[in-house]
């Protein structure tokens, strides 16, 4: 068997941004095959890093007396809106970012997907999850919210979680959908959700 209670299969949750028309000039200094879009059209920070460092190091934009600070051009003055007219990467980036669109990545194993794996991207920030304790019928038991969203199969996980704990699990479909774990668990389950790609 698989030894520590690990999980079987792992879910990714990658926070990205949409790469907008207003990044198109940028790209296209860039030339095709310099930077690759992905096929969701979202970017990580790292991307976004890497394409603005590929182009001020075509361009030759960094300054003289402060290799860290680049001089921006007319190109990343308009890709970037107002502000001042030489920053550092990471500022550069950061006000990009203010203006693009936040969506998260997910990708979760599931059967019958092409790899196993099935990949959705959705707006917004990812959906955090929430460990508790509480009472059913007079017992202390650790409730676990908002898994749903990540397209976890519940009951796969409370199974997973039985073993794991060596205590009795089950999913409860009222008033919200949650987990349920016999006793005092929050804390082995806050840790054992990351191990599982998901952050508690």
């Amino acid at each position: 068997g698989e030894g520590g209670g690990a999980p079987a299969a792992t879910i990714a949750i990658e926070i990205v941004w949409r790469v907008g028309k207003q990044l198109a000039p940028l790209l296209e200094a860039l030339g095709a095959g310099a930077v690759s879009v992905p096929e969701d059209g979202c970017w990580t920070r790292e991307q976004f890093s890497e394409a603005l460092r590929r182009y001020a190091d075509s361009r030759e934009l960094w300054l003289k007396n402060n290799r860290k600070r680049m001089g921006l051009d007319e190109l990343l003055l308009g890709v970037a809106g107002e502000g001042e007219a030489s920053t550092h990467l990471d500022g550069l980036v950061d006000r990009l970012l203010r203006s693009s669109q936040v969506c998260h990545r997910v990708s979760a194993p599931q059967g019958g997907a092409q790899g196993g794996v099935r990949r959705t991207l959705r707006p917004g920030r990812p959906p955090h999850v929430q460990v508790r304790t509480d009472t059913r019928r007079g017992h202390a038991v650790t409730l676990a919210h908002g898994l749903e969203a990540y397209g976890v199969d519940m009951e796969a996980l409370g199974a997973c979680l039985q073993k794991a704990l060596a205590a009795s699990a089950s999913v409860e479909r009222e008033p919200q959908v949650a987990v349920v774990v016999q006793g005092f668990w929050d804390v082995a389950v806050a840790e054992w959700l990351p191990r599982g790609g998901v952050s508690a």
